[in-house]
Parts: structure tokens; sequence; C-alpha cells
């Protein structure tokens, strides 16, 4: 690392300069430790306590590296915070005192405020998780004061608007919609489609893009108290609920532009009934009928599914979780069920939720007629796993 100002290398030493601007630019210091701020400081930080962790009996997971997994607890990374999931008091405590041996651990007890989410419990079993503390933020960092309200985060569909007059606010627009863009993805999946909206102008933002932003913050002036709602069922079931708005994006005025026929997806995957991923952004490829606009999301949505899939499998093997398969419920005209289990492996059945009958068809045939053999490959991928699910002569897979 370059020398600091004010100080210079004498006879191999570091002694301060009677200058406080001095540069010196012919030494370099050597770093022997880990340093906060560098580049490679994170990586360094993960990989030592990663080995921490694994020399306690912890199995790092294969789908995502931030979790840890012992036959008796689940601990969570996020940076250097934590959460650690255990049946008893005693074995979390254990497990903090162990870790202090070889780390600097500070104990905050029961989980009530995680990364600016504070959750609560009542008495009913009810799990809730707000975000008034960045709301507070955000409003502050747009003076958004005055008390008026909207009671929608979203009035209209924005297009780039070339010629529009340019934003009056002095609030950094790239800012609030990194703040905005926390908030949908923890507890607020009811502006997820709002804030979306308006991140494809953040390189040139304009007045009708600003008030696209005030409104999503005067809704939230109104809800601010608001968040989610979990009653988990004891059930371990991991569906998926699959949607999407054929050329929602479409506006005479903009007919010319490409990105002005795009279709919307939307989908929620929920753990024991609970919402735990959700997302509505713009599909990348102009879909040229309902069929393909639906059939689009099911391979985006399938890729989030099938790694949860992976963990809940993990969970099971490893952890102290005890993971009873749900009976295969009867196929309705609307919902289609898909089971991909192993002797070694228990995993739930996920049920797909699809209200589109030729995409489900679609997703189940492998024959597929000449008006949609145009269909990119790469949005096959989910029908290959409906294929994999259902052909018995597939191994290591049941029907």
């Amino acid at each position: 690392m370059k020398i600091p100002q004010g100080w210079f290398v004498k006879d191999g030493k570091l002694e301060q300069h009677e200058n406080p601007k001095y540069r010196d630019n012919e030494h370099c210091i050597k770093r022997f430790r880990n340093l906060y701020g560098c580049k490679q400081g994170a990586q360094n930080w993960w990989k030592h306590l990663s080995s921490g962790l694994k020399q306690r009996g912890f199995t790092a997971s294969t789908t995502d590296n931030c979790l840890y997994i012992r036959n008796d607890c689940i601990l969570v990374l996020f940076n250097d915070d934590c959460l650690i999931f255990a049946k008893s008091d005693q074995i979390i405590d254990n497990l903090i005192e162990d870790l202090r041996k070889d780390y600097l651990i500070s104990d905050t007890g029961t989980v009530q405020d995680f990364l600016g989410i504070r959750i609560t419990k009542d008495s009913k079993g009810r799990i809730h998780m707000i975000q008034t503390g960045l709301i507070d933020s955000i409003i502050r960092d747009t003076g958004l004061t005055d008390g008026k309200t909207r009671e929608t985060p979203v009035d209209q569909i924005l297009h780039p608007d070339k010629n529009g007059p340019p934003h009056i606010e002095k609030w950094n627009y790239h800012s609030i919609i990194g703040k905005l863009n926390f908030l949908a993805a923890n507890t607020r999946p009811d502006i997820c489609m709002a804030v979306h909206n308006c991140t494809h102008f953040c390189n040139n933002p304009t007045l009708l893009h600003e008030q696209a932003i005030k409104r999503i913050i005067r809704y939230l002036l109104l809800t601010r108290d608001k968040g989610m709602i979990l009653m988990p069922k004891n059930d371990f079931s991991l569906d998926m609920f699959v949607d999407a708005d054929f050329a929602g994006t479409w506006h005479k005025e903009y007919s010319h532009l490409c990105e002005s026929v795009l279709s919307r997806t939307g989908f929620i995957i929920t753990s024991c009934s609970c919402p735990i991923i959700w997302s509505s952004k713009l599909q990348s490829k102009n879909a040229l009928s309902t069929t393909e606009a639906e059939y689009i999301p099911l391979s985006m949505a399938t890729r989030q599914l099938l790694p949860l899939r992976h963990i809940m499998s993990e969970l099971s093997n490893h952890g102290p979780i005890a993971i009873t398969l749900r009976q295969k419920q009867p196929m309705s005209t609307f919902t289609n069920t898909f089971e991909s289990s192993t002797p070694q492996t228990l995993i739930p059945v996920s049920l797909i939720y699809e209200d589109n009958a030729a995409c489900i068809v679609l997703a189940e045939t492998d024959h597929h007629k000449p008006r949609t053999k145009h269909i990119s490959l790469k949005w096959h991928h989910f029908c290959n796993q409906v294929q994999q699910d259902f052909d018995p002569s597939v191994p290591h897979l049941r029907r």
C-alpha cells in the first residue's frame, strides 16, 4: 500500500514529516495481515471465518456459500453479521462461546433487528417484518415531509421520455433507487413493480421519472408501519406462483421503440406457505403470443426454485430439520405438480401455479407445434425439468 500522506520512510522505519501534505512516492508498505477496506479484505475474512466454522463441524452449502449446516444448528452469514438457528438456546450459547476463542463476537440476543429489519413475533405465532428506519431515511433524503400521501405506488408505465423536462430535485436518483430496491426485496413486495418501473432510467431520469419516485415515497408515507406478516405452516412446502403481462409496456406514443412491447414477468416462491422470493421485471425478448409470454417466466422462475430445492435437501440430510414429504395433490385445471426426489434425498413436492392452459401443455410435451417452434431453446429449461421429473426412465428420479 502507499505511504500515508505526511509520513515517509527513514532507515527502514516510518516517521512523520514536518509537512503534513508530504508524499513519499519512493517507498511502499507490504501488509502481513488483513486490513478492512482492501479489495481482497472481504474474501480473506470469509476464508478465515469459513475455516473456523468447518473446524467446528459445519458443512458449507454447495448452493449458497454463506449457509453453513451442522446436525444441531444452522448458521447464515451476511458479511460480518450472522444468524444462528437451533432447537435450543443452549446449543447457540455453546457455539458462541466456542467461536469467542478465535473471533471477537458481539451477541445481540434474539432476532429483533437484523440488517435494518425489525423482526417480531406476536402471541399468535405470526412473524412481523418491517423497515421503518429505511423508509424514514428515504423520506429524509427526498424531503417529502409535507404529509401528502398516495394509496397506490404506481399509476402508469414509464417510458424513456427523452424530450421531457429534466428532473428538478437535488437528491440522488441512484441512491434512492438503491434504497427502494433493498426495501422491495426484503419486506415490501407491494412496491416491487413500481420500483422496477423506475430503475430503467437511472442514467438519464427526467421529471416524469422523478415524479414516479415521489409517488412511491408518498405511498410509503401512508404505509410506513406496514411490512411482511408471515404465518408459517409446518409442512415444509416449497411452491411457486407465476404470471405474465403480455406486452404490458405498450403505448401508442412509443410504439416505434422495441422495448415498448416487452412483457412483464412476475413470480413468488413460498416456503411453509410464506413468501421468500419474489420478482417483477421485464422480459429480455419480445414475446409473440400470450403462450410464449407465460412460458418464459416458467423458465426464469424455475432457475430460482431449483437451487432452493437443493438447499432444502441439504438441510434435511446434514441439518437439524426433518422434512416430511407432502402427499401429491390432485392436478387441477390451473395447477401442475412436479416431484423430484431420490431414496436418499427428501424434498417436498413443489406445486407450480400457472393460469395459461396452452403454456401448461407446452411445458408437458416434447412435440412442439409449428407456431411454437420459434421459442428460444434457453426457455425450454423448464420443460426439460418437467420431462425429467415425469420420465420413469431417468435414473434416480421417481414419477
